[in-house]
């Protein structure tokens, strides 16, 4: 299974494969192969499935249609579930989609979409499922039919980040699922969406929206999003919410996320220690982390909430970490935050057994470096390798298959690089080419011959010296490029874009990571990099967000160090949560870093929101396609 499906939420493989019994039951078969008996040994039902699907395919060449197609239809809807995605699409790919009758063509756009979709093919399996026959049937199909498709398309809707259109998908299926599990599953699956979008973003939403429907749904993912500081806090807001809206269907069926609360109430820690280098080279990173925890900790604090003790502890000085360590347990440490430095880090992880439950702020050794999931140990901090992987999972999904790639030679960068390569070849990308800059290099020469303009010119005066004659040529760049990749900060990245359009690339879809944006907004300079779409902190767009304004208002941080007070201040958020999203990897926190998850091997994975410059300012992106931005938020910094 390739990276892209390990790390989404909703994975195609499994959406489409539990409701595919309804292709199978729905489908016309061939008199000689319906009465076919199928073994009641679970052993052997696969194999049996497998052979009438076989068997199928083989009698569907000798029937006219639409019977034949009707038969490749049932015999490509088993063998995908099955996991024979291969031959399932070969057979799908054979039906004659015009001799299907409405009903017929929905399920088969339900077994090829899901098929396609399975190897990746998001915009063809897009195009499919969402075809203009469908758009004027709707109404014809029946819900059992309808419901299983509408599912795959709100989920790829939200795997390509067209949040607007899985929202409004999602509002179609409500009014279709009847069963408590489909009902269940597509609030969990809204629920998904609406907590993507900034808070700004749903408090407009919910003041504007003339659904009353979706604006108790905005207001219950504002909930989630604006309360998290403090678990009780969202409890009493949830308590208010559901005395509003009695009848709502969040409150019968409440997403999985809100259902864990009580239970994560029951189990806080009421005595923490926070072990942060507070002096030494590291200082001034601990102070902001520990500051940024603090506002957290106040915000929840002035809200009336109930706060644990909160103990700090300075792993700056010559002082052994592992006696610092020891005497916060013997002072009553329930919960540990910290260290810092990655080589204490690392020495956690070679413990065998921690006493409490704790939340380190670093990853131990290199990013692929073995580690593991335990119950005393979580690794959480501001890697470079998250964005990267985002951005090849996020341009691989939108459509590019052929990547560019320019970054500095710096540490960060070649992390950065590492991690975009391995991603994107792990999806089955290709690099066309990567070159590596410094502060000194000339980006005009950069840019020029990693788009092959010297070559092009070359061709040019050969063709001159051959035909003696007068010549119109115009320079083009190299073809086998569909994205770039360009890890910058701001000032490298002001320099690289606009070589882009003089070198005739300008059209060239660019990515990046939260580094190209330097957080305070000057369209003066921030027009040379128009149309960069990059991962972007949340903390950008939480104006309202009261543990931000703390910050703000307390130590006005520099974009640098606005980064430590939000991993301080998620820290505060993460880690009464851990106990959730070990029992439930899919579940998310929605802090000020990004959202984030648990993986596998122990560390926190860290999703950030999608924005692009438009017009010298970073602008939120909530609807996307073919790579393109066709609306976005009016949320803006401003």
């Amino acid at each position: 299974m390739s990276a892209l499906h390990r790390r989404i939420p909703f994975i195609i493989h499994s959406l489409a494969a539990g409701a595919l019994a309804l292709s199978v039951a729905g489908c016309q078969t061939p008199s000689s192969e319906r009465n076919a008996q199928i073994p009641n040994d679970s052993g052997n039902i696969a194999t049996a499935n497998r052979q009438n699907a076989i068997r199928l395919l083989n009698s569907a060449r000798e029937l006219p249609s639409p019977a034949k197609d009707q038969a490749q239809l049932q015999a490509a809807a088993i063998l995908y579930t099955l996991g024979d995605n291969a031959t399932a699409r070969q057979a799908a790919s054979a039906i004659d989609a015009e001799q299907l009758t409405d009903a017929e063509y929905a399920r088969y756009a339900h077994v090829y979409g899901s098929a396609l979709a399975a190897d990746d093919e998001f915009f063809t399996a897009l195009d499919l499922i969402s075809a203009p026959r469908l758009e004027q049937v709707w109404y014809q199909i029946p819900a059992e039919v309808a419901l299983p498709l509408r599912n795959l398309r709100a989920d790829l809707w939200n795997l390509m980040g067209d949040i607007d259109s899985g929202i409004a998908e999602r509002q179609r299926i409500a009014t279709l699922a009847r069963e408590d599990d489909a009902i269940r599953r597509n609030n969990d699956g809204l629920w998904q969406l609406l907590t993507q979008l900034p808070s700004s973003e749903l408090r407009h939403r919910a003041d504007d929206s003339l659904d009353s429907k979706m604006r108790a749904w905005y207001q219950l993912a504002l909930l989630g999003r604006d309360t998290q500081a403090d678990i009780s806090t969202q409890l009493t807001a949830l308590s208010r919410w559901r005395q509003q809206w009695p009848g709502h269907t969040a409150v019968s069926h409440p997403p999985q996320a809100l259902q864990l609360l009580e239970h994560l109430a029951s189990q806080r820690a009421q005595n923490v220690a926070l072990l942060l280098p507070l002096s030494g080279p590291l200082g001034s990173a601990g102070r902001a982390i520990r500051d940024g925890f603090m506002a957290a900790y106040y915000s929840a604090l002035d809200a009336g909430a109930p706060t644990p003790q909160v103990q700090v502890y300075d792993t700056g000085t010559e002082q052994p970490f592992d006696e610092i360590y020891q005497t916060a347990i013997n002072n009553g440490a329930q919960a540990i935050v910290g260290p810092l430095d990655k080589d204490k880090v690392a020495n956690l992880l070679a413990t065998e057994k921690l006493p409490v439950p704790t939340l380190a702020l670093n990853y131990a050794g290199d990013w692929g470096d073995s580690a593991r999931l335990t119950d005393d140990l979580v690794q959480f901090g501001l890697a470079i390798e998250d964005e990267a992987r985002q951005v090849a999972q996020q341009a691989y999904r939108l459509g590019h298959r052929q990547a560019m790639i320019l970054a500095p030679e710096s540490s960060w960068g070649q992390r950065g690089l590492e991690a975009f390569t391995e991603e994107w070849n792990s999806l089955g990308g290709t690099i066309s080419i990567s070159r590596n800059y410094t502060d000194n290099s000339n980006f005009s020469q950069l840019v020029s011959d990693a788009l092959l303009i010297p070559e092009s010119k070359n061709r040019e005066a050969e063709l001159r010296r051959k035909l003696a004659a007068p010549l119109k040529f115009t320079p083009r760049r190299r073809g086998d490029v569909d994205m770039l990749f360009v890890l910058a900060q701001p000032q490298q990245a002001r320099q690289i874009k606009p070589m882009l359009s003089f070198f005739y690339a300008g059209a060239l879809p660019v990515f990046s990571t939260s580094q190209v944006f330097a957080g305070n907004v000057d369209p003066q300079r921030d027009r040379d990099i128009n149309g960069v779409r990059f991962t972007a902190l949340p903390w950008l767009f939480e104006d309202d967000n009261q543990t931000k304004r703390n910050i703000v208002k307390q130590a006005n941080p520099s974009p640098a160090f606005a980064r430590l007070y939000a991993l301080g201040a998620d820290a505060f958020r993460l880690y009464p949560r851990l106990p959730m999203l070990r029992q439930f990897p899919n579940q998310r926190v929605y802090g000020l870093t990004g959202s984030l998850s648990l993986a596998a091997d122990g560390r926190i994975v860290r999703e950030q929101i999608w924005a692009k410059i438009d017009d010298g300012k970073p602008v939120p992106i909530t609807t996307s396609a073919s790579g393109t931005p066709i609306s976005d938020s009016s949320a803006r910094i401003d």
